[in-house]
């Protein structure tokens, strides 16, 4: 299977960390809150093995100033490498059902980010 990767801009009003709990309440995937130096605080997924998704909030509070198509937001990055196994429809399917439990507006897919 070729490699994947696709990202969406959003806003949402509620804080990165209630994101969290909500996309983890929601299920079936686990969230976990990041904390780094270059990125700064982002949601990290790896649904299963060769499958990562992130959310950043931009701009941010790391070294890195993410960049949206508004002042503030959220970034999503969903990548599957060559030997996942699942269907990047699988994977948009359930992430974008995640971002209508938390009332996402503004969605938009948007080119793909290096972090």
């Amino acid at each position: 299977m070729p490699k994947a990767d696709w990202a969406y801009d959003f806003t949402c009003k509620q804080p990165i960390e209630a994101i969290r709990d909500a996309f983890n309440a929601a299920g079936p995937w686990q969230w976990q809150l990041r904390d780094s130096d270059f990125y700064g605080d982002y949601l990290n997924c790896r649904p299963q093995e060769h499958v990562r998704l992130r959310v950043h909030e931009y701009p941010g509070n790391g070294l890195v100033r993410f960049t949206g198509l508004r002042s503030s937001g959220f970034k999503a990055m969903l990548e599957i490498e060559a030997a996942g196994t699942v269907t990047q429809s699988e994977i948009d399917g359930v992430f974008r059902r995640l971002l209508q439990g938390i009332n996402a507006a503004n969605v938009m897919e948007t080119d793909p980010y290096d972090c």
